[in-house]
């Protein structure tokens, strides 16, 4: 059993959990296993790949013949509806609208279960499952936020995937403005947080 992640601090968190278990720092369009599973499981991570073609056909090559792959991860344009409302209602705000438009989505997305059916298949995987779910979850402010701080935020408010230079100031007014708007959602201190999931399972 082999676990694989980009992020080193991930990576360290694992091995301390799991010391039977290897675990390597590596970029899933990096993975070089040929033939070597029989199970590959990607949880929340397809949508972050930045080539998923390559991701997806490595691991149909990590696979042994008949291996299966599974995926769960937030899918299509919309998949976060509470969190896109928020973060729109946010950035209407003068001081962050002029920085925002020059934003550009890091997110790899389409837009239904045929779209994700070809894509699979077309990377060599025979369908099995595929389907799209839209979960609901109530949440409390606190609890929706620190939910986003450790999802959407990674791609809304990161330097990263501006085009223009963007400050400490612009990340921590805009995650206020959406803490602010989850607030002014919320009933009770409660929200409705709601994601399009897609499960798939494909055999190799």
């Amino acid at each position: 059993m082999v676990g694989t992640d980009i992020s080193q601090g991930m990576v360290e968190e694992a091995r301390a959990l799991y010391p039977g278990i290897e675990f390597r720092r590596l970029a899933a369009e990096e993975l070089d296993y040929d033939a070597e599973f029989d199970v590959v499981f990607c949880n929340s991570a397809l949508q972050w790949f930045s080539d998923a073609v390559r991701a997806v056909r490595a691991m149909r090559s990590a696979l042994t013949s008949g291996g299966r792959l599974g995926v769960a991860c937030p899918a299509t344009y919309e998949f976060a509806p509470f969190f896109g409302t928020v973060i729109m209602a946010a950035i209407r705000r003068p001081e962050l609208a002029r920085v925002f438009a020059h934003w550009r989505s890091p997110w790899f997305q389409l837009a239904s279960v045929e779209e994700y059916r070809t894509f699979f298949e077309e990377c060599g995987f025979k369908t099995g499952l595929v389907r799209l779910d839209h979960e609901v979850d109530s949440l409390t402010v606190d609890a929706a936020f620190d939910l986003y701080r450790t999802g959407a935020a990674q791609g809304f408010a990161n330097k990263a995937f501006y085009e223009v230079e963007v400050d400490e100031e612009y990340v921590a007014a805009f995650n206020s403005a959406v803490r602010e708007e989850m607030e002014n959602a919320a009933a009770g201190g409660v929200v409705e947080v709601d994601f399009n999931r897609l499960y798939y399972v494909g055999r190799a």
